[in-house]
Protein backbone atom coordinates (compact mmCIF):
# COMPACT_ATOMS: atom_id res chain seq x y z
CA UNK A 1 0.00 0.00 0.00
CA UNK A 2 1.34 3.42 -0.93
CA UNK A 3 2.27 5.80 1.84
CA UNK A 4 -0.28 8.61 2.41
CA UNK A 5 2.25 11.36 1.72
CA UNK A 6 3.31 9.65 -1.49
CA UNK A 7 -0.33 9.79 -2.66
CA UNK A 8 -0.33 13.55 -2.07
CA UNK A 9 2.45 14.19 -4.57
CA UNK A 10 2.28 13.76 -8.32
CA UNK A 11 4.57 11.23 -9.97
CA UNK A 12 6.75 13.97 -11.52
CA UNK A 13 7.01 15.66 -8.11
CA UNK A 14 8.20 12.42 -6.54
CA UNK A 15 10.72 11.98 -9.34
CA UNK A 16 11.92 15.54 -8.75
CA UNK A 17 12.44 14.81 -5.05
CA UNK A 18 14.59 11.80 -5.88
CA UNK A 19 16.60 13.76 -8.46
CA UNK A 20 17.28 16.59 -6.00
CA UNK A 21 18.22 14.07 -3.30
CA UNK A 22 20.75 12.43 -5.61
CA UNK A 23 22.07 15.77 -6.86
CA UNK A 24 22.39 16.97 -3.22
CA UNK A 25 23.14 20.61 -3.92
CA UNK A 26 21.07 23.31 -5.60
CA UNK A 27 20.17 22.27 -9.15
CA UNK A 28 18.82 24.12 -12.17
CA UNK A 29 16.52 22.55 -14.72
CA UNK A 30 19.41 22.34 -17.23
CA UNK A 31 21.46 20.53 -14.55
CA UNK A 32 18.65 18.06 -13.90
CA UNK A 33 17.93 17.50 -17.57
CA UNK A 34 21.59 17.00 -18.41
CA UNK A 35 22.16 14.48 -15.62
CA UNK A 36 18.83 12.72 -15.23
CA UNK A 37 16.75 13.60 -18.28
CA UNK A 38 14.04 15.44 -16.37
CA UNK A 39 12.96 18.99 -15.62
CA UNK A 40 10.75 20.28 -12.84
CA UNK A 41 7.71 21.85 -14.46
CA UNK A 42 5.80 24.74 -12.92
CA UNK A 43 2.90 22.65 -11.59
CA UNK A 44 5.26 20.26 -9.82
CA UNK A 45 7.50 23.07 -8.60
CA UNK A 46 4.46 24.83 -7.15
CA UNK A 47 3.29 21.63 -5.45
CA UNK A 48 6.70 20.96 -3.90
CA UNK A 49 7.07 24.59 -2.88
CA UNK A 50 3.57 24.77 -1.37
CA UNK A 51 4.39 21.66 0.68
CA UNK A 52 7.63 23.40 1.77
CA UNK A 53 9.68 20.54 0.36
CA UNK A 54 11.85 22.75 -1.86
CA UNK A 55 12.95 26.32 -2.26
CA UNK A 56 13.58 27.81 -5.68
CA UNK A 57 14.94 30.95 -7.28
CA UNK A 58 15.60 32.42 -10.69
CA UNK A 59 19.22 32.77 -11.71
CA UNK A 60 21.08 33.96 -14.77
CA UNK A 61 19.17 33.76 -18.05
CA UNK A 62 15.99 33.04 -16.05
CA UNK A 63 17.21 29.53 -15.17
CA UNK A 64 15.29 28.18 -12.18
CA UNK A 65 17.32 26.64 -9.37
CA UNK A 66 15.80 24.18 -6.87
CA UNK A 67 16.99 22.86 -3.52
CA UNK A 68 15.50 20.50 -0.95
CA UNK A 69 14.49 21.91 2.42
CA UNK A 70 14.97 19.90 5.62
CA UNK A 71 11.36 18.79 5.25
CA UNK A 72 12.12 17.88 1.64
CA UNK A 73 15.06 15.71 2.69
CA UNK A 74 12.83 13.93 5.20
CA UNK A 75 10.17 13.40 2.54
CA UNK A 76 12.77 12.16 0.05
CA UNK A 77 13.91 9.65 2.67
CA UNK A 78 10.39 8.21 2.68
CA UNK A 79 10.70 7.47 -1.04
CA UNK A 80 13.21 4.74 -0.17
CA UNK A 81 10.40 2.65 1.31
CA UNK A 82 7.44 3.94 -0.72
CA UNK A 83 5.61 1.92 -3.33
CA UNK A 84 6.20 3.10 -6.91
CA UNK A 85 3.63 5.45 -8.41
CA UNK A 86 0.68 3.80 -10.10
CA UNK A 87 0.91 2.99 -13.81
CA UNK A 88 4.67 3.42 -13.99
CA UNK A 89 7.01 1.48 -16.24
CA UNK A 90 8.89 -1.67 -15.20
CA UNK A 91 12.04 0.47 -15.02
CA UNK A 92 10.50 2.60 -12.27
CA UNK A 93 9.29 -0.46 -10.37
CA UNK A 94 12.83 -1.84 -10.50
CA UNK A 95 14.10 1.56 -9.35
CA UNK A 96 11.89 1.49 -6.25
CA UNK A 97 12.91 -2.10 -5.52
CA UNK A 98 16.52 -0.87 -5.55
CA UNK A 99 15.62 1.98 -3.19
CA UNK A 100 14.07 -0.48 -0.73
CA UNK A 101 17.29 -2.50 -0.73
CA UNK A 102 19.24 0.71 -0.16
CA UNK A 103 16.97 1.50 2.79
CA UNK A 104 17.66 -1.91 4.36
CA UNK A 105 21.41 -1.42 3.99
CA UNK A 106 21.24 2.09 5.47
CA UNK A 107 19.31 0.80 8.48
CA UNK A 108 21.77 -2.04 8.97
CA UNK A 109 24.77 0.32 8.88
CA UNK A 110 22.95 3.13 10.73
CA UNK A 111 23.54 5.45 7.79
CA UNK A 112 21.76 8.72 7.12
CA UNK A 113 21.10 10.22 3.69
CA UNK A 114 24.14 12.47 4.15
CA UNK A 115 26.31 9.34 4.41
CA UNK A 116 25.07 8.08 1.05
CA UNK A 117 24.42 11.17 -1.03
CA UNK A 118 27.22 13.73 -0.99
CA UNK A 119 28.16 16.51 -3.41
CA UNK A 120 30.82 15.83 -6.01
CA UNK A 121 34.16 16.74 -4.45
CA UNK A 122 37.31 17.76 -6.27
CA UNK A 123 40.70 16.55 -5.05
CA UNK A 124 41.44 20.07 -3.81
CA UNK A 125 38.14 20.19 -1.92
CA UNK A 126 38.97 16.83 -0.37
CA UNK A 127 42.38 18.04 0.78
CA UNK A 128 40.86 21.15 2.35
CA UNK A 129 38.08 19.14 4.00
CA UNK A 130 40.42 16.58 5.57
CA UNK A 131 42.87 19.28 6.65
CA UNK A 132 40.01 21.06 8.41
CA UNK A 133 39.11 17.88 10.26
CA UNK A 134 42.58 17.64 11.84
CA UNK A 135 43.75 21.26 12.12
CA UNK A 136 42.49 23.12 15.18
CA UNK A 137 43.04 26.45 13.46
CA UNK A 138 44.23 27.91 10.17
CA UNK A 139 47.95 27.41 9.62
CA UNK A 140 48.33 24.34 11.84
CA UNK A 141 50.63 21.65 10.49
CA UNK A 142 48.97 18.33 9.65
CA UNK A 143 50.75 15.16 8.56
CA UNK A 144 50.29 14.23 4.92
CA UNK A 145 49.58 10.66 6.02
CA UNK A 146 46.28 11.96 7.46
CA UNK A 147 45.33 13.36 4.07
CA UNK A 148 46.25 10.17 2.24
CA UNK A 149 44.50 7.93 4.78
CA UNK A 150 41.22 9.78 4.35
CA UNK A 151 41.33 10.25 0.57
CA UNK A 152 41.68 6.59 -0.32
CA UNK A 153 39.55 7.04 -3.43
CA UNK A 154 42.11 9.40 -4.97
CA UNK A 155 45.13 7.93 -6.71
CA UNK A 156 48.54 8.88 -5.40
CA UNK A 157 49.42 10.47 -8.74
CA UNK A 158 46.32 12.69 -8.70
CA UNK A 159 46.79 13.64 -5.06
CA UNK A 160 50.47 14.47 -5.55
CA UNK A 161 49.72 16.53 -8.66
CA UNK A 162 47.09 18.54 -6.77
CA UNK A 163 49.35 19.07 -3.75
CA UNK A 164 52.19 20.28 -5.96
CA UNK A 165 49.87 22.60 -7.88
CA UNK A 166 48.41 24.07 -4.68
CA UNK A 167 51.91 24.51 -3.27
CA UNK A 168 53.09 26.20 -6.46
CA UNK A 169 50.11 28.58 -6.31
CA UNK A 170 50.84 29.23 -2.63
CA UNK A 171 47.42 27.93 -1.62
CA UNK A 172 49.06 25.52 0.82
CA UNK A 173 52.44 25.27 2.54
CA UNK A 174 54.39 22.00 2.55
CA UNK A 175 57.07 21.41 5.19
CA UNK A 176 59.53 18.68 6.14
CA UNK A 177 59.08 17.22 9.61
CA UNK A 178 61.95 18.50 11.81
CA UNK A 179 61.84 15.31 13.88
CA UNK A 180 62.53 12.85 11.11
CA UNK A 181 64.02 10.26 13.45
CA UNK A 182 60.64 9.63 15.05
CA UNK A 183 58.60 9.57 11.85
CA UNK A 184 56.34 6.55 11.50
CA UNK A 185 56.61 4.37 8.39
CA UNK A 186 53.21 5.76 7.31
CA UNK A 187 54.45 9.34 7.62
CA UNK A 188 57.58 8.54 5.63
CA UNK A 189 55.58 6.81 2.92
CA UNK A 190 53.15 9.74 2.68
CA UNK A 191 55.88 12.31 2.01
CA UNK A 192 56.01 14.23 -1.25
CA UNK A 193 59.25 15.45 -2.80
CA UNK A 194 59.52 19.19 -3.49
CA UNK A 195 62.78 20.71 -4.69
CA UNK A 196 64.68 17.55 -3.85
CA UNK A 197 63.40 17.43 -0.26
CA UNK A 198 60.81 15.17 1.33
CA UNK A 199 57.81 17.08 2.70
CA UNK A 200 55.72 15.43 5.41
CA UNK A 201 53.45 18.23 6.65
CA UNK A 202 50.80 20.50 5.16
CA UNK A 203 49.43 23.82 6.37
CA UNK A 204 46.59 25.83 4.88
CA UNK A 205 46.22 29.45 5.86
CA UNK A 206 48.56 31.68 7.82
CA UNK A 207 51.41 30.06 9.74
Amino acid sequence: MMLPMADALSTPSRQALIALMIHVSEASNPDLHGRYGLTIKKADRDQLSDEKLITWRKGARQAIFHELTDKGWARAREELTAQPPAKTSPAWRLHYATLRNLDRLMRKLDYQLADVFAPDESVEDGIRRVYGEFAERSGDLVGLEKIRERLTGVSRADLDATLLDLNRRKQIHLDPDPNRRILTPEARAAAIRVGGEEMHLIAIGKL
